[in-house]
C-alpha cells in the first residue's frame, strides 16, 4: 500500500502524470502543502474515499486517479502503444491522462461521449495530451466507422457504470441527457436510479444498458486484451439520505454478475491491491 502511495505522489507531484495537468492544476499542486498531497494520494486508494468532497479535493482527485490507473496499465502488462476505448466517459480525464503517460504519447484513445457540455469540459482538459484522442459526440453508430473489431488493446469503464444505468433509468422519464447540464441533473438521475432498485426494476429497465455497453467493448478490443472496471464513491454520503449507499457499494459486482451471466468470451483475473468489490478485469479470450 505505502509503495502505491509514494508511486501516485511520485506521478502527481513532478512525474509524467504532472506534466500533462493543465497549468491551475499545476499551481495549485506546487501551492499545497505535502501533507495535504498525500493524504490526497491514500485517499484515492480508499473505498469508499474518506473526507469531505472540497473543491481542493476534487482538483486532486482525477490526477490520482490517473497515477492509479496508469499502474493497473503496467500490472496488466498492457502494450505500450496503447490503444484504448472508453464509453461513457464524462467530463473525467483520468483514463487518457494514465494512457497518455503509459504510451508516451504514442497511443490512441476513442471515446463516445453524448453529453455535449461535459465533452466540451473535457476537451478544454487536454491541451498537454500527446496521442491521438477521438470524442464521438452525438451518434455511437459512428463508432464502427472509427474502430473496427478487435482494434483496440483495452476497453476502460471508469467509474462509468452508474453514469450509464443513470442515462438508462433517466431516458425513458423525458430527461435528454446529451444536452442536460449534468451535474445539476445528477442527483434526480441517481434518485430515479434508487427508485428502480428498490422496485426491483432495474434487470428490466438498466441491465440491457450496461450488457449492450460491454458488449460492444468486448467486440472492439482485440483477444487477449482487458476490459477494466472501477467505481468509487465517497464516505461522506453515507449520511445522505437520498443517495442509495448500499446500490452504490454492489454496483461492480452488480455488472460482474449481469457480465458472466451473458458468457461473453471474457474471463476474470485478479489485479493485487484492487478491491474486487471496487475493481474488475476481464480478459478478452480466443
Amino acid at each position: 500500500m505505502q509503495t502505491m502511495i509514494d508511486r501516485i505522489f511520485e506521478e502527481v507531484t513532478r512525474g509524467l502524470i504532472f506534466e500533462r495537468l493543465p497549468d491551475a492544476t499545476q499551481a495549485l499542486i506546487r501551492e499545497m502543502p505535502m501533507e495535504d498531497i498525500r493524504t490526497a494520494c491514500a485517499n484515492v486508494l480508499i473505498r469508499p474515499q474518506p473526507g469531505e468532497v472540497a473543491q481542493t479535493a476534487r482538483m486532486l482527485l482525477n490526477p490520482c486517479l490517473a497515477a492509479s490507473w496508469l499502474m493497473v496499465f503496467e500490472d496488466l502488462g498492457l502494450p505500450r502503444r496503447l490503444a484504448v476505448y472508453e464509453p461513457c466517459v464524462g467530463s473525467s480525464e483520468p483514463v487518457i491522462l494514465a494512457a497518455d503517460t503509459y504510451s508516451r504519447g504514442g497511443g490512441s484513445y476513442t471515446t463516445v461521449n453524448l453529453n455535449r457540455p461535459l465533452a466540451a469540459e473535457l476537451g478544454a482538459k487536454l491541451g498537454k495530451v500527446g496521442m491521438p484522442v477521438r470524442i464521438i459526440e452525438d451518434d455511437a453508430s459512428r463508432l464502427g466507422t472509427l474502430l473496427p473489431p478487435a482494434s483496440v488493446d483495452a476497453g476502460c469503464f471508469h467509474h462509468a457504470v452508474n453514469d450509464i444505468l443513470q442515462t438508462a433509468v433517466s431516458e425513458p422519464r423525458g430527461m435528454d441527457t446529451r444536452t442536460v447540464d449534468w451535474w445539476p441533473n445528477e442527483r434526480q438521475m441517481i434518485e430515479w436510479l434508487a427508485e428502480d432498485d428498490r422496485k426491483g426494476r432495474l434487470d428490466e429497465c438498466a441491465r440491457p444498458a450496461l450488457v449492450s455497453a460491454v458488449r460492444q467493448a468486448v467486440d472492439l478490443v482485440k483477444p487477449g486484451g482487458s476490459l477494466i472496471f472501477d467505481h468509487w464513491t465517497w464516505e461522506a454520503y453515507t449520511t445522505v439520505d437520498w443517495f442509495p449507499w448500499d446500490l452504490f457499494q454492489r454496483l461492480i459486482p452488480l455488472a460482474r454478475e449481469w457480465i458472466m451471466a451473458e458468457r461473453l468470451p471474457v474471463r476474470e483475473v485478479f489485479v493485487p491491491g484492487r478491491d474486487p468489490q471496487w475493481w474488475m478485469f476481464l480478459v478478452k479470450e480466443g
